[in-house]
């Protein structure tokens, strides 16, 4: 195999300037053709099909081109994943084109390539050979350009920490000291923000390490002012298009919203309100309800207020505690519009129960048997070695 130098590579085919596609780091521009590519890894000459067929290449995805068989497996998978990103887009753009109509009057013709890119070549001097990368379907679109999806960061490197997946040979070799130096960096961040144990918990957690080392060395971490406007910014934006996700389905499905009332440390009659679907739950919003507690019309108002913010076509129930007040503003709502039901929570209700059953002068025997737990518990609790004792019991 022939491997070009670096001042081939840097003088007579470089990467289209404008570029940003990572397919460009493992080839470049032939100098007798500005259509054909050659390959960094192979040296195989692909004569036409712009990047995308770079990608299919080193891929290894059949059909137009051959596979490379010099590639490196992480390579392989991220240009896999681009091509087969690239051609779902395409099918969903068609699709929508068959449905409502392409808004900008051009269709997308099966076989189009949105990342097919041709290459123009501007001598800035003898010496010095820049390229520049226009899209053909830049050049063709009339209309405003059409922004690129956002990508999620898994694309860009292979999983190193799920189950069964198989570790990078520099993971793998690293010292045991290499890793305790890597804890201790770590820890003496950890420690000094006061983050809680339990952050290490979160699903982001490895996520956001795996990204920093797809990176690799000298990655600057964003700064306090990045990440209260732009990235704070990105992430808002990213959890609604997440929530869409879930609204979608309230048409199709129907939803179910869940109040549930309860008194913070400031002694404040709090309301959150949910929206149940069989895709998960979201949290909508919570009111403070500290004056309005025993206004049934006060209630209703804001009852029904959430109902038109979620559609009442799309709400199946109203559950709500089983408060007098709570019952009847949640009747009144179902009374309204009469296409859904009220329901009282079944959680709550078992809770009136059960202080039902503990009250002495309806269940004298239960009262006396659960005042005598309480105080058991209590001293359990209130004496350290008792407690040690009865955990070491359990495990």
């Amino acid at each position: 195999m022939s491997t070009p130098t670096s001042s081939q590579v840097s003088i007579n085919s470089i990467a289209p300037a404008r570029s940003d596609d990572p397919a460009w780091r493992h080839g470049t521009i032939d100098p007798t053709n500005k259509n054909y590519i050659r390959c960094l890894h192979c040296d195989k000459l692909i004569k036409g099909g712009g990047v995308t067929r770079l990608k299919e290449h080193l891929g290894g995805v059949t059909g137009a081109v051959a596979p490379c068989k010099e590639v490196s497996p992480d390579v392989k998978w991220q240009m896999e994943r681009l091509v087969k990103d690239s051609r779902r887009n395409r099918d969903k753009k068609k699709q929508l084109n068959e449905e409502i109509g392409n808004p900008y009057g051009i269709p997308i013709e099966e076989g189009q390539e949105e990342e097919d890119t041709e290459v123009q070549e501007l001598l800035v001097n003898p010496r010095t050979r820049v390229t520049i990368a226009q899209t053909s379907s830049q050049k063709k679109r009339k209309g405003p350009p059409i922004p690129p999806p956002n990508k999620p960061m898994s694309n860009y490197f292979a999983p190193r920490t799920t189950s069964g997946a198989q570790p990078s040979i520099k993971s793998a070799m690293a010292t045991k000291e290499h890793r305790d130096a890597v804890d201790m960096a770590v820890g003496r961040w950890w420690f000094d923000a006061n983050i809680p144990f339990n952050a290490a918990n979160s699903k982001f957690f490895q996520a956001m390490c795996d990204a920093i080392a797809s990176i690799g060395p000298g990655y600057k971490m964003p700064s306090y002012h990045d990440l209260r406007t732009r990235i704070l910014k990105n992430i808002v934006e990213e959890v609604n298009d997440f929530m869409e996700h879930y609204k979608s389905s309230w048409t199709e499905i129907g939803c179910s919203i869940m109040s549930d009332g309860w008194t913070d440390g400031k002694q404040r009659t709090l309301i959150n309100f949910l929206v149940y679907c069989p895709k998960g739950v979201i949290f909508l919003k919570s009111v403070d309800a500290s004056g309005i507690r025993k206004d049934a019309d006060a209630l209703f108002s804001i009852f029904d207020e959430v109902v038109l913010f979620v559609g009442p076509e799309k709400v199946v129930q109203f559950i709500t505690d089983n408060d007098a007040t709570y019952k009847a503003a949640g009747k009144r709502l179902a009374e309204k519009y009469r296409t859904f039901y009220w329901t009282g929570c079944a959680a709550h209700r078992i809770d009136l129960m059960l202080e039902e059953m503990a009250k002495p002068n309806l269940f004298p025997k239960n009262a006396v048997t659960i005042d005598t737990a309480r105080k058991v518990t209590r001293f359990i609790y209130n004496h350290t070695r008792v407690t040690y004792d009865e955990k070491r019991l359990h495990q």
